[in-house]
């Protein structure tokens, strides 16, 4: 069985912000908006980050070049199995474990994502395949980490150096198997994504989706549940695929206005794209107790 993360360590990983660290250990005087941004949001302090450190929920920043983080993506997604991250990705709606539905969106991405070595682009520096670049340096994991237990999230760069980080993570979570509640929510969901007005976008599906007795969810993290869904193609359109089926670069995916921030392709979706039953049996179609 997983074991139960640290309250404390939980607490002190929501506040930790890799931009407030930045700011804090500037040797030069902060200019009065980094030092509102740390006034706003805090910053770690050197004990509190090595006892995140000590619960596993923080890491030392690294360095790595992009071909060595396409091969680890495949490594992982490799050792990853259906079943298991499936498993997590239900169980998450009863166990309170948002970490256990953050590895779902990064290993549908791998269903498609070509192996590739650093292609060159006319986005000097980034590859023309994920829009990764050549090589990051200083990279911080544990900001990454908060994305994983605070929404269940891959964040906003789907990028192979992220893209590893979460399924080494997820390898990591012992099998966990869903319970009649996380079959009744999930059913509810589903319910709900097969019924609503065909106008429904997805900013509107929160106010569905919070109704559904004990599925707990802030407004963020009913986004990133949507989002997931679309990237594993279980919500999208007839031209703007999922990435079952299809992959295109993250950074170059379109969005359906220059406004949006919702992820590819979920943000073309609408009430009327209903779920792709085909997806949906693909990922989900050996439980007996999820209504395909």
């Amino acid at each position: 069985m997983n074991a139960s993360v640290d309250k404390k360590a939980l607490k002190l990983l929501a506040k930790y912000s890799s931009i407030s660290q930045s700011y804090s250990r500037s040797i030069r005087p902060l200019e009065p908006h980094e030092q509102r941004w740390i006034d706003l949001r805090g910053f770690s302090t050197d004990e509190e980050f090595e006892y995140l450190k000590e619960q596993g929920l923080a890491f030392d920043s690294l360095d790595m070049e992009h071909d060595a983080a396409v091969q680890k993506c495949f490594e992982y997604a490799k050792q990853c199995k259906k079943p298991h991250v499936t498993d997590l990705f239900l169980s998450s709606f009863t166990a309170e474990r948002l970490d256990f539905r953050s590895g779902f969106a990064p290993f549908a991405i791998m269903q498609t994502m070509p192996e590739h070595g650093f292609t060159k682009s006319s986005a000097p520096g980034y590859c023309a395949i994920c829009s990764a670049a050549a090589v990051y340096t200083d990279m911080d994991p544990t900001d990454w980490n908060v994305d994983r237990y605070k929404y269940g999230s891959i964040g906003l760069l789907k990028v192979p150096y992220v893209i590893q980080f979460h399924l080494a993570q997820y390898l990591q979570l012992a099998q966990q198997k869903p319970t009649v509640n996380d079959f009744r929510i999930f059913n509810a969901i589903l319910d709900i994504l097969q019924s609503v007005d065909a106008k429904t976008k997805p900013k509107d599906l929160h106010k569905h989706l919070k109704r559904i007795e004990g599925f707990k969810a802030t407004n963020d993290q009913c986004r990133v549940l949507v989002e997931a869904l679309g990237i594993a193609s279980i919500l999208e359109t007839e031209e703007h695929k999922g990435y079952l089926t299809r992959y295109i670069n993250p950074g170059l995916a379109p969005s359906k206005s220059h406004s949006s921030d919702w992820a590819y392709p979920v943000d073309f979706w609408t009430g009327a794209d209903g779920v792709n039953r085909k997806a949906l049996a693909f990922w989900f179609g050996d439980y007996p107790e999820i209504r395909l």
